[in-house]
């Protein structure tokens, strides 16, 4: 079975249906069964109201003397009913809103794990407000469903098959047949009206999100936007895009009125019929005028539902759509570094099921994240993981003896495009305790050579940790034995204080906390901010500058004390005299704990220091040497600190 096809068996109606009952606790499962209850109990109180009446109508005109308060039990009943009715519709409503708030909550913390283990190389084919839209429309959609189900469409269905089931007592039954003809009749006209407006739908509601992804684009470079005056272009880039979905829309809103429309003139003609018929066989004695009126409000019943049917099988087919996006977010295959070799090969071989896949595959996510909460295993294991044998689970708990770095044979190329080698054949024996430096030009392979070291690309060859293949540790273990800072550091919108813990597994005390920011030379300025370390940063710490952003994320290693520390340009913000200072701590830091520097700048200076630096071109390894070796010798190296080459 492909892929395609198994997804397309997956994202069929029914199994959508069984996908979304999942994701409710069982309490809410069971309410289920009781809103049918309300609902069936509902049904059978809306039709009392025009039986009452039919009543009422033929006892006053059999008896002209008949009094108000002779009536007036009946018409007490009447309101009772309709109050009750309403008390249980209340009760129903705040059900289903207490189930749907559940699944809304339960679906929204798997699709955050389904994203957060999702391979890197999605993220690269999709803009982050493309799937910031999408999560959030078909995490709505997909919540909307239930209340749709049990709030309109199931009230709707039995409401009406309640007003069919009165009509056909109260009338004879060619007659009754011949009224409900207003059923197909309008079901038809809405099922050809969803039809000639799915494709529509959906194409609007991806327009939408491309726009999404271009906002949040637009906002991430809005600096470079006012630096170059590029604002009114951006807008009249918008605008235009936003004409073509508004013409869409007034498209579809056009094909909506014709088809309303004609749903009008269906409910008309029968209404009209209904009541010829009505007061004809009532003239004719056979039925009573009380039973007209009864037979016209139970009709009101039928068509009051079957006007709402186009816009609640409408939204219903809107929201599969959205729900089906959302199964597929959460179907997103794991990225490899939260497998082992085994669990890898399995999955590119094994021909899964499609129920199997999926339940397997979201009860271990969920199994790994709540392992993270509780402090223990962060590795994520894969389908079949319980069938692996004993050495390979001793294997995969691996901690490396030593920071030892061994890479042996290691190539690399991005999935999207395998025939072009960003690494070729490296080779490359970094011992523990030692610095070593990583230079060469734009674009030679040096963050991605890191990167596979940090197990964030999955390279070809062999590269070991301590003795251990990297393959084999979990990514809790690769956690606490490697750290890695970019050169642009990842701030979340919280304190200082939370900033700088970013990461940590245990509580962390204010002082271990001032200590790591005293040695990134960043405490002086955390006191001078109100509140100091519980200054609250924005989004991507926007509120401190490029050098305070870069030190904060400098000062976690401070924290972590890594086995293995990696910079990647992590100090390319700072001044000469804070490199100068930090440069000095990591250089104590590795001396007292032994940690292992692989360090990539640009600004050479940095690396004078290094034990050894490795020059790259093209992918691969073409010089070796000191910083004064190096700087003698005839090559790229000597061309980058003369400033040749850049």
């Amino acid at each position: 079975m492909t892929r395609t096809v198994m997804n397309d068996r997956k994202n069929t109606s029914e199994n959508i249906g069984k996908k979304i009952f999942r994701l409710l606790p069982r309490k809410q499962k069971l309410r289920f069964l009781l809103i049918l209850v309300i609902l069936g109990v509902s049904a059978v109180l809306s039709q009392l109201t025009p039986l009452s009446v039919g009543y009422l109508t033929d006892r006053v005109l059999a008896d002209p003397n008949v009094t108000f308060w002779s009536v007036l039990p009946v018409l007490l009943v009447i309101l009772a009913v309709n109050v009750v009715n309403e008390v249980i519709k209340v009760a129903r409503r705040l059900i289903v809103e207490d189930t749907a708030t559940q699944a809304e909550k339960t679906a929204r913390q798997k699709a955050a794990e389904s994203l957060l283990m999702a391979p890197l190389s999605y993220f690269r084919s999709h803009m982050t407000g493309n799937i910031h839209g999408r999560l959030n429309r078909s995490l709505e959609g997909t919540v909307k469903l239930i209340k749709l189900m049990f709030m309109d469409f199931a009230p709707a269905v039995t409401t009406g098959l309640a007003a069919i089931v009165t009509i056909f007592i109260q009338l004879p039954a060619p007659v009754a047949c011949l009224v409900i003809l207003v059923i197909p009749v309008g079901t038809l006209i809405v099922f050809r009206q969803i039809g000639t407006q799915k494709g529509i739908r959906v194409e609007l509601m991806e327009t939408k999100a491309d726009m999404d992804g271009t906002m949040v684009e637009l906002l991430g470079g809005i600096e470079t936007i006012r630096t170059l005056d590029s604002a009114q272009t951006e807008s009249g880039r918008i605008l235009d895009r936003s004409e073509q979905l508004r013409r869409k829309e007034m498209r579809h809103h056009c094909s909506m009125a014709f088809y309303d429309c004609l749903k009008f003139v269906n409910e008309a003609a029968f209404s009209v019929l209904v009541i010829g018929i009505s007061v004809l066989l009532a003239s004719r004695k056979i039925i009573s005028v009380g039973t007209v009126l009864t037979a016209y409000l139970c009709f009101t019943q039928l068509t009051g539902p079957l006007r709402e049917l186009h816009r609640i099988l409408d939204e219903f087919s809107e929201c599969m759509v959205l729900a089906r996006d959302y199964f597929q977010i959460l179907e997103l295959p794991v990225d490899f570094s939260y497998q082992t070799p085994d669990e890898q090969g399995q999955i590119a071989s094994r021909q899964i099921t499609d129920e199997e896949a999926s339940s397997r595959q979201t009860a271990d996510r969920q199994a790994a994240f709540q392992e993270i909460a509780n402090g223990k295993n962060f590795s994520y294991q894969a389908p079949d993981v319980q069938e692996q044998n004993s050495s390979r689970q001793a294997q995969q708990g691996a901690v490396p003896a030593s920071g030892d770095v061994q890479i042996r044979g290691l190539s690399f190329s991005y999935p999207e495009k395998p025939e072009q080698e960003i690494l070729r054949d490296i080779d490359l024996l970094v011992p523990s305790g030692k610095f070593v430096g990583i230079a060469g030009p734009s674009g030679c392979g040096k963050s991605t050579l890191i990167k596979v070291i940090d197990r964030l690309e999955q390279g070809r060859g062999e590269v070991l940790l301590g003795g251990v293949p990297l393959s084999s540790l979990s990514r809790r273990a690769l956690a606490e034995q490697v750290a890695l800072v970019p050169q642009t550091p990842f701030i979340v919108a919280d304190t200082v204080y939370r900033n700088i813990c970013y990461g940590m597994k245990r509580e962390v005390a204010e002082e271990e906390v001032r200590e790591a920011a005293r040695k990134a030379n960043i405490a002086a300025d955390i006191e001078k901010l109100p509140g100091a370390y519980q200054f609250a940063l924005s989004e991507g710490g926007t509120n401190l500058s490029g050098g305070q952003r870069q030190r904060i994320a400098l000062a976690r290693i401070f924290l972590r004390k890594p086995r293995i520390l990696i910079l990647d340009e992590a100090t390319s913000a700072l001044d000469n005299t804070s490199e100068k200072l930090i440069q000095a701590e990591i250089e104590k830091m590795k001396e007292e704990c032994g940690t292992t520097v692989i360090s990539i700048a640009h600004r050479l200076s940095t690396l004078r220091n290094c034990d050894e630096i490795i020059v790259m071109d093209h992918g691969r390894i073409i010089q070796r040497g000191t910083f004064q070796t190096l700087e003698r010798s005839p090559g790229i190296f000597r061309d980058m600190a003369l400033g040749i080459l850049k």
